[in-house]
């Protein structure tokens, strides 16, 4: 069964809302927003997290702000946010970013196309398995991530014929 029959558009907003309220839920007096960023495979993924404070110790272009830990609610929610948008020989994104204001409103920015940002190397043969669970036609793959892929593959076919010689 294909991620697209699991998922879809109700589930995608239900996800999202999912996510945005285990960010909301995370903002402390003081802060104007929360900002939660994903890179993401089905096997792997790293995350930062931004409470937007003017007290806060560390700082870029657009303010100061505290680094504090994804709860592994939220980054459930996030790969069944990832899940949800997959489309059938289209993929589903590589990277999110989503800002909830203080307010309660909420938004998100999703990457399809450039390859994600890690805080270590991650494996080729990660994206050959995202591959296999998120399907994404060869014209729908950008040359980074068809590269990736060949990798991948290669590196499985090789140690395929490892444990074959032993």
């Amino acid at each position: 069964m294909s991620a697209q029959n699991e998922f879809g558009p109700m589930a995608e907003q239900m996800a999202f809302e999912e996510v945005a309220r285990g960010l909301f839920e995370l903002l402390e007096d003081g802060d104007s927003r929360i900002e939660y960023r994903t890179s993401m495979l089905r096997d792997t993924s790293v995350t930062w997290v931004r409470r937007f404070n003017p007290a806060g110790p560390s700082e870029v272009a657009d303010g100061r702000y505290y680094s504090v830990a994804a709860p592994y609610e939220v980054r459930e929610s996030a790969r069944r946010l990832r899940a949800a948008c997959y489309r059938e020989g289209g993929g589903t994104w590589f990277s999110a970013k989503i800002v909830v204001t203080a307010a309660g409103s909420a938004q998100a920015e999703y990457n399809y196309d450039q390859e994600p940002e890690w805080d270590a190397p991650v494996d080729s043969v990660l994206y050959t398995n995202d591959q296999d669970q998120y399907p994404r036609d060869e014209t729908a793959q950008p040359a980074w991530l068809r590269q990736r892929i060949a990798e991948g593959r290669a590196q499985i076919i090789a140690e395929n014929n490892r444990a074959r010689r032993r």
